[in-house]
């Protein structure tokens, strides 16, 4: 590829297999041809190296897996800062480790067996300018569930898990050493229910059960959906759900008495499905309540923090793909409406966040042209604009950016059937996006905040790459997933 090389390998035996993927990833020989716009200076650009591994073996009653996956990043970039006439010196340095391993299985009158075990260490260390940040986080998570089939129309489910987590974090500015750790564990477990009442309807029900080890507390979280079919190709389902979220780590670490955050979910959701065509719709009300608040620009030690918080979003989000009306072309189309207001963090009144856009709506299209050998595609991708807030007028979320519009063109022309020459361009148009605006910390002498546009760093990215695959079976290749 023209950012990097990625290689994989898939062994199959009569009842096993392994799969092995390795890539590595740099952007230096790409920011040599297509330099990056004048915000970002990279003296370092992105690298990566990743691998990951799958081992399956099927036995008399069950299947067995083992998942494991590394990957190793980091970058160096002068970042512009309104408030300072030098650019930001900002690098990264990640690493993480991940396993897991998982055990199904059938044992006879009914009952079913499946558990699973996972360990992770993530290591990040932040240079900036002369501020050094290094976090850690060690975590293990055991689950475990039991199914038992009555018969037809009822089926047992019930379970736990246990979640170990270790955090601990390094401050070093002006020589100053700040050290903390926390353990936010949590011990859980559940237990639900289906019941079948006929070929058109079917509810389930059921409870989970969580335990906070920082908190010494146990909450109790209902559950609730069921099911109905419309037709021969069409089923609705009604969802009800209450849920909580331990404060983030960000957070924690400065409180810990910090509560959970809460929600409750409120979903209807309707599915028809043909060969060829699919289409989802669903509508959904959520309210979030015990939400964290703090008094200061970002958290810190002196902020005082609360579970004060609340809000809502509510929304509709609709899919449909089509494979079949016309010849040669794939399309799908998703839409999405969302209305969100919270008062959190460090706001001050309950208003719609920065990250939320009203409306989103993407189409991808693939057209195959025999004659050719290629599939082309299109993508466009709008969203609405998002709420800022412009320190130079009054009020508070009081401005909006302008819409978000991304057209990208993709090529795969195929050299033989199972190697293929793929090339990419994203935002063909060029639309300048602005995502938000940095102000400076301080008026000028006119009592003006001077203001920076937070930008993509190029307004377009090229890909070229070669994609080639190897197996016994010749009509196999990468164009599904291209």
């Amino acid at each position: 590829m023209s950012v990097g090389v990625g290689l994989g390998h898939t062994q199959k035996w009569q009842k096993s297999s392994l799969s092995l993927n390795t890539g590595y990833i740099n952007l230096f020989p790409y920011l040599k041809l297509v330099p990056n716009n004048e915000q970002a200076k990279f003296k370092k650009p992105y690298q990566s190296f990743s691998s990951e591994s799958v081992y399956r073996k099927h036995s008399k009653n069950g299947i067995f897996k083992w998942y494991t996956a590394y990957e190793l990043t980091n970058l160096e970039v002068l970042q512009p800062d309104i408030d300072q006439p030098q650019p930001v010196n900002f690098s990264l340095r990640n690493e993480n480790l991940y396993t897991n391993l998982s055990y199904k299985s059938a044992l006879g009158n009914g009952w079913s067996f499946n558990h699973g075990v996972s360990a992770s260490y993530s290591r990040n260390k932040f240079d900036i300018d002369l501020t050094q940040i290094e976090n850690r986080e060690l975590a293990a998570n055991l689950k475990l569930k039991m199914s038992k089939r009555f018969s037809n129309r009822i089926k047992l489910y019930f379970g736990g898990e246990y979640i170990y987590k270790t955090f601990s974090e390094d401050f070093i500015a002006s020589e100053n050493l700040e050290e903390l750790q926390i353990k936010p564990e949590v011990s859980a477990g559940f237990a639900e229910a289906d019941f079948i009442f006929s070929k058109k309807f079917a509810l389930k029900t059921g409870f989970r059960g969580t335990y906070l080890d920082l908190k010494k507390q146990f909450y109790w979280l209902p559950r609730l959906s069921m099911a109905m079919k419309t037709g021969k190709d069409g089923q609705l389902s009604l969802a009800y759900g209450q849920y909580l979220q331990q404060p983030e780590n960000d957070l924690l670490k400065f409180d810990q008495t910090l509560e959970p955050e809460t929600a409750t979910h409120y979903i209807l959701n309707y599915q028809w499905t043909r060969p060829g065509y699919i289409l989802r719709a669903e509508a959904y009300h959520k309210e979030y309540n015990d939400l964290i608040k703090f008094n200061t620009p970002e958290p810190g030690y002196n902020s005082a923090y609360t579970n004060e918080g609340y809000g809502y979003a509510r929304g509709a989000d609709f899919f449909f793909r089509d494979d079949k009306s016309f010849e040669n072309l794939q399309y799908w189309i998703s839409y999405s409406f969302i209305d969100s207001q919270r008062d959190f963090r460090n706001f001050p009144i309950k208003t719609t966040p920065q990250f939320v856009a009203n409306h989103t709506v993407s189409l991808v299209t693939k057209y195959w042209i025999e004659e050719l050998r290629s599939q082309a595609g299109l993508t466009y991708t709008f969203a609405s604009r998002r709420p800022y807030e412009d320190l130079n007028t009054s009020g508070f979320m009081n401005r909006k950016t302008k819409n978000y519009n991304s057209l990208s063109f993709n090529w795969a022309y195929l050299l033989s059937q199972q190697k293929i020459i793929y090339f990419s361009v994203s935002n063909v148009l060029g639309s300048r996006n602005v995502f938000n605006y940095d102000y400076a910390k301080t008026a000028d002498e006119n009592g003006i905040f001077e203001r920076q546009a937070i930008t993509p760093a190029a307004d377009r990215f090229f890909f070229v790459g070669f994609f080639w695959t190897i197996s016994s079976n010749k009509s196999k290749n990468q164009l599904e997933n291209l």
